[in-house]
């Protein structure tokens, strides 16, 4: 009987450090890539978006929000002496058996910086917030933290689904939404 017990409590102990890493996973490869970007780039720079990949679909039963990888997408400017600039795109890569920094040339479009917005709400408080709602879950194992263009100011979003249905939790104030914040659709 002791030994069933210890089992069990060797098993809770590892449960509860894997949820409190999956809890910080997100906003800790923000922050440690926020680090690089100052280090080997200059602190002056633009942060986009976060791209996640979950182990389950919204939609499965029993569903954790467990992360499976994160993408960061930064960009900076440089300038020249002759007066022209050049972008660059750097994207960070994080999943179990990897962490890769990878530059393209080039824009990156469609999102306004976040850089000093003030993210409020943690990936594991949106999950928990888009999972106690009364909306459909999506079909979609992907969630993505942006700021959109659009002809409407909005806070940044944590945007859980697809191009086929998605849900929007507001990064600053925590609100559940179907419609698109930037659009108002």
């Amino acid at each position: 009987m002791a030994s069933v017990l210890l089992l069990g409590a060797a098993s809770c102990t590892s449960c509860n450090q894997e949820k409190q890493k999956m809890e910080t996973m997100v906003e800790q490869t923000i922050k440690s890539d926020r680090a690089y970007m100052c280090d080997h780039y200059g602190c002056i720079y633009r942060y986009y978006e976060t791209q996640l990949v979950l182990n389950e679909y919204l939609d499965a039963e029993g569903c954790t929000g467990t992360v499976d990888s994160v993408t960061n997408v930064f960009q900076i400017v440089y300038e020249y002496e002759d007066g022209g600039y050049d972008p660059l795109v750097v994207i960070f890569g994080h999943s179990p058996d990897a962490f890769t920094v990878k530059e393209a040339e080039g824009p990156w479009l469609e999102d306004e910086d976040m850089s000093g917005d003030n993210i409020t709400i943690t990936y594991r408080q949106a999950y928990e917030r888009l999972m106690k709602s009364n909306y459909a879950k999506p079909h979609s194992n992907k969630c993505t933290l942006r700021k959109m263009v659009g002809p409407r100011t909005c806070n940044p979003q944590y945007i859980f689904g697809n191009i086929y249905q998605c849900l929007f939790v507001d990064a600053v104030t925590g609100e559940v939404s179907d419609i698109n914040p930037a659009f108002g659709v």
